[in-house]
């Protein structure tokens, strides 16, 4: 039993977590500020200091790391560490409002607002996805698995990239303009819907997931967007589009391997990591490996509408 005075194992092992993050981001600051971080003006050894300094601390991350594998830290919790250290920060932008593009063209304006909505829910299946093959992988998931739901679901998850992608050619969007509605500047709303369904029981996770693997999701080529009158296509040319499918379930269960890990190096008393130290590294392979419940079909015509068959073995392109 741990004495008052003793630091549980969640403790420690936040402890240990927290030192491979921090030398990671000494690491790097050391490496972006190059040589002329040691230039004293004086002294003319200013690169071999600074070689030096990057030597004992590639050490020392390396045996923080080691330390903290040694002490029982899942080996892809202390990778997620590392990384977040490298990145800079101990959790990502706490900003959850996308930079809305302005627009003088009514229509325009228009299309963007729909543009957020669906960009807004396609996260938020991405998210839930992610969510469900988490605890599919880690042994918390005892409902049912209906195959048929899985590719509706996909298939749901490409007709809102594709519409997204229509939107945003109608809206004339930049590539700079997609980023800030996409890039990596929206890491903070990923982390809510992470959060948000980390704390949902099986059934309410369920639930949500299951509204989204309806049967009659939205037009994937708006009716309002401007068409070409003889053949329905959209007369306005992509130039952007947002991340695919595969590549938002990846943020996603990026995202939630960040919360795992960020409130374990946040250090909860009440949290037993040791019981809750689950295979996170397994739930990118699950997601994302070769064995995975859904694939990924090949790039449509954002023009082809809703006229896709259904089949078990078969997703959104990614």
């Amino acid at each position: 039993m741990t004495s008052a005075h003793e630091p549980s194992m969640s403790q420690r092992h936040g402890e240990l977590l927290r030192r491979v993050q921090n030398v990671a981001a000494q690491l790097r600051e050391v490496t972006d500020a190059g040589p002329g971080m040691f230039d004293d003006g004086v002294s003319g050894d200013s690169q071999l200091v600074w070689q030096e300094r990057l030597e004992t601390l590639s050490v020392e991350a390396e045996h923080a790391q080691f330390e903290a594998v040694l002490e029982g830290v899942d080996p892809g919790w202390v990778v997620d560490a590392r990384e977040l250290g490298q990145r800079g920060a101990s959790s990502p932008s706490s900003h959850v409002v996308r930079q809305h593009p302005a627009r003088a063209n009514e229509a325009q304006e228009f299309y963007l607002d729909m543009l957020e909505v669906d960009l807004w829910n396609l996260e938020r299946m991405a998210s839930l996805e992610a969510a469900r093959i988490d605890r599919i992988t880690t042994g918390r998931w005892t409902l049912d698995r209906d195959p048929i739901a899985v590719a509706q679901f996909a298939d749901n998850m490409a007709a809102l990239h594709t519409r997204i992608t229509v939107l945003a050619a109608a809206a004339q969007l930049t590539p700079a303009e997609g980023d800030s509605l996409w890039g990596s500047s929206v890491e903070g709303i990923r982390r809510v819907h992470a959060v948000t369904f980390a704390a949902y029981d099986e059934q309410a996770l369920a639930q949500e997931w299951n509204g989204y693997a309806r049967a009659d999701p939205a037009l994937a080529v708006p009716p309002y967007v401007p068409r070409d009158p003889e053949t329905g296509a959209p007369t306005d040319p992509a130039a952007v589009a947002p991340p695919t499918p595969r590549q938002m379930l990846a943020d996603a269960t990026s995202a939630l391997r960040v919360q795992f890990v960020d409130t374990a190096i946040r250090n909860s008393e009440s949290t037993d990591l040791a019981a809750e130290s689950t295979a996170i590294t397994a739930v990118v392979d699950a997601a994302l490996g070769e064995d995975r419940e859904w694939t990924w079909e090949p790039d449509h015509d954002p023009a082809a509408g809703r006229g896709r068959e259904i089949s078990p073995d078969r997703g959104p392109e990614l």
